[in-house]
């Protein structure tokens, strides 16, 4: 789970350290994740865990929340140079709005190998929300991808994580299936509308030996 890509010479960076990765480390990253798994999408990951597709390594989908500009400017350069799938999750109300992604950049990046799901509308906390709210979430949020995208993902990702047995009732309507902030891997069998995943960011796998502990740690 990632969010921003940052320039270490940006003079400014987010002020949460759990929002950020930099290009440097970012490519080590990948260097060392090719190694290890199969990068996939959410959508091919989906087949692994419902166990229509078997692959020789581990099968890991590297996934982006919000859809900001720097995915494109920092994440989208390495994604190609390592052969990296992504799955980038598209707050629809955002897009286009300053620091987020425009859809001239997600247009090429689809064209490229990278995946987009949806991220809400407004990024509302689902697990607080009314049924009908919810509702709302899911179904705008698909016909906007649905109406600008080739191949958009069949998978949703919560808003901070926030879930609620109803809001995952309706996931089951629209969607193949949701990814949550709880830590830890994933494994054939899961509830596949409240997957896990590892969040990745600056302050705890900035070197190889953090992010390899990192992985360990919630293996």
């Amino acid at each position: 789970m990632y969010h921003r890509t940052i320039e270490p010479a940006v003079s400014t960076p987010p002020t949460d350290p759990g929002m950020f990765v930099t290009g440097r480390s970012f490519a080590h990253q990948l260097e060392m994740l090719v190694q290890r798994y199969t990068l996939v999408t959410m959508d091919t990951f989906g087949e692994w865990l419902a166990g229509r597709v078997r692959f020789a390594l581990p099968p890991c989908a590297l996934t982006f929340d919000d859809g900001w500009a720097d995915n494109y400017d920092v994440a989208f350069p390495l994604l190609k140079r390592f052969g990296a799938p992504a799955t980038i999750f598209l707050i629809t109300g955002s897009i286009g709005h300053p620091g987020m992604l425009a859809w001239e950049q997600i247009e090429e990046m689809e064209s490229a190998g990278v995946s987009f799901g949806s991220h809400t509308v407004t990024h509302a906390l689902l697990g607080h929300c009314t049924r009908d709210e919810v509702r709302f979430e899911l179904e705008e949020s698909k016909r906007v991808l649905g109406s600008r995208l080739k191949r958009p993902s069949g998978w949703f990702c919560f808003p901070k994580g926030s879930h609620s047995e109803e809001a995952c009732d309706l996931v089951r309507e629209y969607y193949s299936g949701s990814v949550t902030t709880v830590p830890g891997w994933v494994s054939t069998g899961d509830d596949p509308t409240r997957l896990r995943r590892i969040g990745i960011h600056e302050d705890m796998t900035a070197t190889a030996g953090l992010f390899s502990w990192r992985l360990a740690q919630l293996r």
